[in-house]
């Protein structure tokens, strides 16, 4: 959960205009989390083992073998979502891979869900227009998880 709000306040410090548009209607906050979910997702790959042989974009795959789908790539696939690139309030039928998708399904997706929408919708009614602070350098990982060591705002 901090990971994902740790992406989703960084995406927004850099996008005074989302932020006014959360602030001003905040029934805008379902579609927001859950493009945001798509877009800066923290989980940017999970192993898996094969189960079956399969061919999948041409390559084959045997059972037992090992791989590491790239959700962040699957969540941007332009086949899939217009506009993939950008982070859309008004996106609908979005079917992102944020918390996995079939058996391995995040079972805390709807709580994680619901309190990223209370989260953001509470940090905007309390604060004012925020960036990320003048000369900071914010690093993410490249690893599996996105997570940086800090997030320094002002406002």
């Amino acid at each position: 959960l901090f990971r994902s709000l740790d992406c989703m306040v960084h995406h927004l410090a850099n996008r005074p205009e989302q932020q006014a548009l959360l602030r001003d209607d905040p029934s805008l906050l379902d579609a927001a989390v859950e493009d945001m979910l798509r877009r800066e997702t923290p989980v940017m790959m999970v192993a898996r083992v094969v189960k079956h042989d399969v061919e999948f974009g041409g390559q084959q795959m045997r059972a037992g073998d090992s791989m590491a789908p790239v959700l962040g790539a699957a969540n941007t696939d332009g086949d899939e979502f217009d506009d993939a690139d950008s982070v859309r309030f008004d996106r609908s039928g979005n079917r992102h891979l944020a918390f996995g998708a079939g058996p391995h399904r995040c079972l805390g997706s709807h709580l994680a869900r619901m309190e990223l929408r209370v989260a953001l919708d509470e940090f905007h009614k309390r604060v004012p227009q925020y960036a990320i602070a003048a000369g900071s350098t914010i690093q993410f990982s490249p690893a599996i998880r996105q997570t940086n060591d800090g997030l320094p705002l002002v406002w």
